[in-house]
């Protein structure tokens, strides 16, 4: 092998290109200007904390938007039919109750003889919360207890 005697003006060109691009790249890699400095805060950017809508408003605020059925051409009349609430456990059952913790809550949606009249939907109550005119005073295991303008009633689940 010859190779070293050989030092032809192209090779050395080439030697020396190399030689560039591999600083070029050292530099881009390993840009030797040290850790960037900290900003003076050092508690970070504040971020702003949305409100939630549900600790605002009773569920009775959003009834308009819960009754609408996306899937009719229309839906005005349903914002009306939510207007209408009557004041009556008649023709509800109790569905099921929850507790997470200290919060208590209870599924209530209508009658099973009153499919026929019309879509009528299935709620959330919350211990203490306002619905339909009426109080929630407790919920048990077996049932829910209304405060109302006719006294007390109590919801059961179906036999």
């Amino acid at each position: 092998m010859n190779w070293r005697r050989e030092l032809k003006p192209m090779n050395l060109l080439l030697l020396a290109g190399i030689a560039f691009l591999l600083a070029a790249i050292i530099q881009v890699w390993w840009p030797g200007r040290g850790a960037p400095t900290p900003a003076p805060s050092a508690q970070g950017p504040q971020v702003p904390k949305a409100p939630i809508l549900r600790d605002q408003q009773p569920l009775s605020a959003f009834r308009v938007i819960v009754a609408k059925d996306l899937f009719t051409q229309e839906r005005q009349h349903a914002a009306e039919a939510a207007g209408n609430v009557e004041d009556s456990l008649e023709g509800r059952q109790l569905l099921g109750t929850m507790a997470i913790g200290s919060t208590r809550a209870a599924i209530i949606g209508p009658a099973a003889g009153g499919r026929g009249q019309g879509a009528s939907e299935v709620e959330a109550v919350y211990l203490g919360e306002d619905w339909h005119g009426f109080k929630v005073l407790e919920i048990s295991n077996e049932s829910v207890t209304f405060s109302g303008k006719d006294g007390k009633k109590t919801l059961k689940f179906p036999e």
